[in-house]
């Protein structure tokens, strides 16, 4: 069995799909109430816990001998912070993964956790990375750069708005990468032994600048690549300014600043060959990632797609909870 955290985000769904397409088992870390329901045709199973929450961390490890945790987070909340998913509570799946006699754990860090300092985004990720690597388990540690669904995502406000700011400098050098690829990268090192008990910078199969995959992410869905940048002081200054509307958007600004102000190129050859994969071209992976809509965003899916909250029973052994006690499946219907 392998358990994976964040299964209902960009990159821990592809994980998902790709462990499920060889006929593995999986079993998904979900919070209640989270939205996941469009993972219901992989044949995955839920486990409905959190990482804040130290025992529910426990059940889910029983019979897991693997762990790809591709959790984060985007923007934080009040309560759902770097800190405490990111740090706290990587530190926690590693210390139950450790006490279930997990075999390989794989966890997804990012290409900015060292130059990102003391920014929450990054920090919390090395404290991460640091405690894994301490923890005594057998361990992969994977640090993406950007994904090509990052410059698909301004193509789309290209689309809609005509124009976009493209963060950071234009002139950084990265390697994006589709997220399915990632994912099989993050499959293949749970038994690759070039990737045993290592820290990994990978991407895609070709580097090149920001400015550069924003305008091929452009001209392969036929926008115009219009834009205006600023540099990472720029980006710091907005920081500074968008303080007094609370520290997720000062952290989030600055963030940016080291995504897309970070040299994150990789030798891209040298990627497919250590985990034999073919990588996907970049024009290919932009014309997918743009036309691809996240099954959120689709207004029918939850009614098309949603299971019965009985199923939600599935992973937990006889006698450890009572029925009453369960957690709610999705949450009930918005109409």
């Amino acid at each position: 069995m392998i358990l994976v955290t964040g299964a209902t985000g960009r990159l821990g769904s592809q994980v998902v799909r790709v462990i499920r397409s060889v006929g593995l088992e999986v079993r998904c870390l979900v919070r209640k109430g989270s939205e996941y329901f469009w993972l219901n045709d992989s044949g995955a199973a839920y486990f409905f816990g959190d990482l804040r929450d130290p025992t529910s961390l426990s059940r889910a490890m029983h019979g897991v001998q693997y762990v790809v945790a591709a959790h984060g987070v985007r923007v934080e909340s009040t309560d759902n912070d770097h800190k405490r998913v990111n740090a706290e509570g990587s530190l926690a799946l590693w210390k139950a993964a450790k006490a279930r006699g997990v075999e390989h754990v794989v966890y997804v860090s990012c290409a900015g956790v060292v130059a990102g300092g003391e920014i929450p985004a990054f920090s919390s990720k090395r404290a991460a990375e640091e405690g894994l690597v301490g923890s005594g388990l057998p361990y992969t540690i994977l640090r993406p750069g950007l994904f090509v669904q990052n410059f698909a995502d301004l193509a789309r406000r290209v689309e809609a708005n005509g124009n976009v700011f493209l963060p950071g400098k234009p002139d950084t050098l990265t390697n994006p990468i589709h997220t399915r690829d990632l994912a099989l990268m993050a499959m293949a090192s749970l038994d690759l032994p070039a990737a045993k008990n290592r820290v990994l910078n990978v991407g895609g199969p070709e580097t090149m600048t920001v400015e550069a995959a924003f305008q091929r992410m452009c001209r392969a869905n036929g926008l115009p690549d219009s834009h205006w940048s600023a540099p990472p002081a720029g980006l710091r200054a907005v920081a500074a300014l968008a303080r007094p509307l609370g520290r997720r958007w000062a952290n989030h600004a600055k963030a940016l600043a080291v995504d897309y102000g970070t040299p994150s190129a990789v030798d891209g050859a040298e990627m497919a060959t250590m985990f034999g994969i073919p990588l996907t071209t970049y024009e290919e992976a932009a014309r997918t990632a743009f036309t691809e809509r996240h099954p959120s965003e689709d207004p029918t899916a939850r009614e098309e797609k949603v299971v019965h909250r009985q199923f939600t029973a599935t992973v937990y052994e006889p006698g450890v909870i009572r029925w009453e006690d369960l957690p709610a499946g999705p949450p009930p219907r918005r109409d």
